[in-house]
């Protein structure tokens, strides 16, 4: 059986972008960074981020293309007693999937009021 590839690089590029911006780094981060000192708060996110958080993914992106299979399977690959990482990253993707899924309810629902009510709800 042949394997999916990703049609563009830009699609790639903007699923991963996707995927690593979440709401905390966009409604959380700019108040967390103000309540904490502002740009003092902002020196360790950006080495962590640079050193930890990069190193990371090109880590799994590696992983993944050498193996050419699922986060489970990569990982069992790897070593056999390690498949529970992978499945770990799975259920983590469900979970955080399941939240943002609850937040776009909540979105559509007041969307839905407003539309049909008008600004006077």
């Amino acid at each position: 059986m042949a394997r999916e590839l990703w049609g563009s690089n830009i699609g790639f590029i903007l699923a991963t972008v996707g995927s690593a911006v979440g709401l905390g780094n966009i409604w959380r981060f700019p108040y967390i960074v103000y309540n904490n000192g502002g740009g003092a708060f902002l020196i360790p996110y950006l080495v962590a981020l640079f050193c930890v958080g990069i190193s990371i993914m090109l880590l799994e992106f590696a992983l993944g293309h050498s193996t050419k299979g699922s986060a489970p399977l990569a990982f069992k690959r790897l070593h056999e007693k390690s498949e529970w990482i992978g499945w770990f990253a799975v259920m983590s993707g469900f979970t955080i999937t399941t939240y943002y899924m609850s937040i776009i309810g909540w979105c559509m629902y007041y969307l839905y009021n407003l539309l049909l009510n008008g600004f006077y709800y």
